[in-house]
């Protein structure tokens, strides 16, 4: 295959190819990617293992990557419904030459993804997705299609996933007798997963959102919509509470009264946990720029440093393993054990939160008072163009120089466009939450006026 220096891929984001199913992403997409990482130069079968979430339209990108991938002449092993880093995990533990997962994570059921991995379980080159990009766009599919003696075959595989819960077992330190839970699976992944996972732990679990039809998923459910688990941990029957994306790869905790445990937070109990156990390997975390300014102060206090990237998971994979570093992650619950696995788990998060909250005497309330979260506002400007760069325009950034000196260093403004979907995500951290809010509508509507 051939090298593609120094060209950015245009339709893989930040988490792979995304987009509303049959128009941002369509089958026949589906079909040349499969094709693509289907064939090997030498001759040799690959070896692909493919999960996907709950969407209905999942089962309709598999058939036409299986197609691709067994025309080219390489296996196929689906697990079925499962989660993102299940994938990841099993890539590396049997072997696999890639790894597929069909999901759009957090997004709603109309939208679906494909994320590509590599043999070690990591997210694949730019170079590798540009070459796939180019070969999706060409007129001709002209690779070689295999004769039925040399085409592929699919594997179904779905009972491998209990690989997978073991593994998680396995990190698992601490007796969760009595412990009362509650878990929002989001109508996703993780309903193929929690069930199993919690079936011998001693701990009672209660699960909602846990009845996909192909379109519920991540509906008022589900780390991005914490309002109903919010409010049932209010009512006083649960100890602690998990709610988890579509996909599975990223939590939000919720403590007994409802106070949310973002991933900010979750960073700064297990940084302080690792350090306390000599465990945090150079004695720093990675974090990207949409970090609360309060996680930052609670990190210095504590000695322990920082490395800061752009969002997005693949930098901060990225980053832990140029350093060397073994924890990192996202605001938005994306957490990254590095030395435990490769990317993002929401439930490998989880089973890390429950050993601290057991060793802690099953509270988080003293380790939580020494970290103070700014008030942060996002709004989210939607464009009109995808391909819009009024960003760069002189009255925008006009606006935004003019609104960070109002915060006079106590706060700060950061404004991206998002890698998943056609947005300006416009976010503020000041000393109030009106303060933000005013910042946010200014940059808002002259951002709106200039596009």
């Amino acid at each position: 295959m051939k090298k593609c220096n120094q060209i950015t891929p245009h339709l893989f984001g930040t988490d792979g190819i995304r987009g509303k199913y049959g128009e941002g992403l369509t089958r026949e997409m589906a079909y040349r990617l499969g094709r693509y990482i289907g064939f090997n130069t030498t001759g040799k079968r690959n070896y692909i293992v493919i999960g996907r979430d709950t969407r209905y339209s999942g089962s309709l990108l598999l058939s036409a990557l299986v197609e691709g991938i067994t025309k080219s002449g390489s296996n196929v092993y689906d697990l079925g419904v499962t989660s993102t880093p299940s994938v990841s995990y099993l890539i590396n533990k049997r072997k696999y030459t890639y790894g597929i997962m069909i999901s759009a994570s957090h997004n709603p059921y109309t939208d679906n993804g494909i994320k590509v991995f590599s043999s070690t379980g990591s997210k694949i080159s730019e170079d590798l997705e540009v070459e796939i990009e180019q070969y999706i766009e060409k007129e001709k599919d002209d690779l070689e299609i295999k004769k039925f003696a040399h085409a592929g075959k699919l594997v179904p595989s779905s009972k491998v996933k209990e690989e997978y819960v073991q593994f998680l077992k396995s990190y698992l330190t601490s007796d969760l007798k009595g412990i009362r839970l509650l878990l929002d699976l989001a109508n996703g992944s993780a309903s193929a997963i929690a069930p199993a996972f919690f079936a011998t732990l001693g701990a009672e679990v209660t699960f909602i959102n846990d009845q996909p039809d192909g379109k519920n998923i991540n509906l008022n459910a589900g780390s991005t919509h914490l309002e109903g688990i919010v409010t049932k941990m209010k009512e006083g029957h649960f100890d602690l509470g998990f709610a988890f994306d579509g996909d599975a790869d990223r939590v939000m905790c919720i403590n007994r009264d409802g106070e949310v445990i973002d991933g900010d937070k979750i960073l700064f109990i297990l940084a302080k946990a690792l350090k306390a156990q000599n465990k945090l390997v150079g004695n720093a975390i990675v974090i990207t720029k949409m970090s609360n300014i309060g996680l930052l102060k609670a990190l210095e206090k504590e000695h322990i440093d920082v490395i800061t990237t752009d969002v997005g998971d693949k930098y901060v994979q990225r980053s832990l393993k140029e350093h060397g570093y073994i924890l990192g992650g996202e605001q938005s619950g994306h957490i990254i054990q590095y030395d435990k696995l490769e990317t993002g788990d929401g439930f490998l998060t989880m089973v890390a939160l429950l050993n601290e909250y057991v060793r802690l005497g099953h509270n988080f309330d003293e380790v939580l008072k020494e970290i103070t979260i700014y008030p942060q506002l996002m709004l989210n400007y939607r464009l009109k163009d995808k391909n819009s760069i009024v960003l760069e325009n002189e009255k925008v950034k006009k606006i935004i120089e003019e609104n960070e000196n109002l915060l006079d260093g106590e706060g700060r403004i950061f404004i991206r466009k998002s890698g998943t979907e056609p947005l300006i995500r416009i976010m503020c951290e000041a000393k109030t939450l009106e303060l933000c809010e005013k910042i946010c509508q200014n940059i808002y509507r002259v951002i709106e006026s200039e596009e």
